[in-house]
C-alpha cells in the first residue's frame, strides 16, 4: 500500500489504474487479498475525496463491476473480460457435446498460466476432467483463474497427493495412461489408434516427465515439429492433442 503523499503525487491514470486493480480483485473473491485490497481501496477513495457513487459502501457486484469500468476508463485502459463474472460473451449455459473418456494430469506444471490454459483446453475440446499434482497451481490461483477463462468453475478439477495414486486409478478403471513426450523414437499423434479412453500425461516446462512416471506410460505420443524446435510450449502441445482425441471421436 502506498503512502498517503506518494499516492496523491501518482499520475491521474496511475491512481485510477490502481484502484481498478483493487476493485478486481473484491470483485473477482481472489482469496486472502479480498480484506486488504478493500481497506487499500477504502483509504485511497478518502485520500481522493471521491464521491459515495465511486466508493464501495452500498455497492453490489454489478455495481462495483460499473465501477471498474469508470476507473479503467479513466486509466486510458480496456476492461479484463474476467472480471465480468469470468463469462466471455459466447459462452453457452451447456456444452455442445459430451464430454468424451480422456482427462489430463497435469504434474509439476510451473506455470500457473499453462495450468490455467489446460483448464480451458479441457473445455473447449469435450475432455472430462484436469487431475493436478506436485507443485502444479490450484484452480483458485488468480493466473489460473484468468488464463482459464471460468473454467474452473465446471470442469472436474481434482487434486492427488501422488501422480501415481491418479495412474492407478486410471489404470484399474481401464484407461491407457498417455504420455505426450518429445522424441524421435515415439509415434506421432498422426499414426496412432487412440483408445477408448486414457488419460493424458503433460512433462515439466523444463524436464519433460519424470522418467519413474513414464515408466507407468501404456502409450507414447509425440506432436512432430517441422521447424528448428524440438519442442513447444506444454499448454499448446496439450490443446494440439485434446484437438485430435476429440476429431477421432466424431
Amino acid at each position: 500500500m502506498y503512502t498517503e503523499p506518494k499516492f496523491l503525487a501518482m499520475k491521474e491514470p496511475s491512481k485510477f489504474k490502481r484502484l481498478a486493480e483493487l476493485l478486481r480483485v473484491i470483485i473477482l473473491q481472489l482469496g486472502d487479498d479480498v480484506p486488504r485490497a478493500r481497506r487499500e481501496f477504502e483509504t485511497y477513495t478518502e485520500w481522493l475525496h471521491l464521491p459515495e457513487s465511486e466508493r464501495l459502501t452500498g455497492k453490489n457486484q454489478a455495481q462495483m463491476i460499473d465501477l471498474y469500468k469508470t476507473f479503467r476508463t479513466r486509466a486510458g485502459l480496456g476492461f479484463e473480460r474476467d472480471v465480468y463474472l469470468e463469462q466471455e460473451p459466447g459462452d453457452r449455459e451447456v456444452a455442445n457435446e459430451k464430454p468424451i473418456q480422456f482427462a489430463v494430469l497435469v504434474h509439476n506444471l510451473r506455470s500457473a498460466f499453462n495450468v490455467g490454459s489446460i483448464i480451458r483446453s479441457t473445455d473447449c475440446f469435450g475432455l472430462e476432467g484436469v487431475h493436478l499434482s506436485g507443485y502444479s497451481c490450484s484452480p483458485d490461483h488468480v493466473t489460473v483463474k484468468s488464463a482459464a477463462r471460468g473454467c474452473q468453475e465446471w470442469i472436474p478439477i481434482k487434486r492427488w497427493d501422488s501422480p501415481f495414486d491418479c495412474i492407478k486409478w486410471h489404470k484399474e478403471n481401464g484407461y491407457e495412461i498417455i504420455a505426450l513426450e518429445t522424441g524421435e523414437d515415439i509415434p506421432s499423434i498422426n499414426n496412432v489408434k487412440w483408445p477408448e479412453k486414457g488419460l493424458i500425461v503433460l512433462g515439466n516446462e523444463e524436464l519433460g516427465i519424470a522418467p519413474e512416471i513414464m515408466a507407468e506410460a501404456t502409450m507414447k505420443v509425440t506432436i512432430p515439429m517441422a521447424g528448428r524446435k524440438a519442442s513447444m510450449n506444454v499448454a499448446g502441445a496439450f490443446a494440439i492433442m485434446a484437438f485430435c482425441l476429440r476429431s477421432n471421436a466424431k
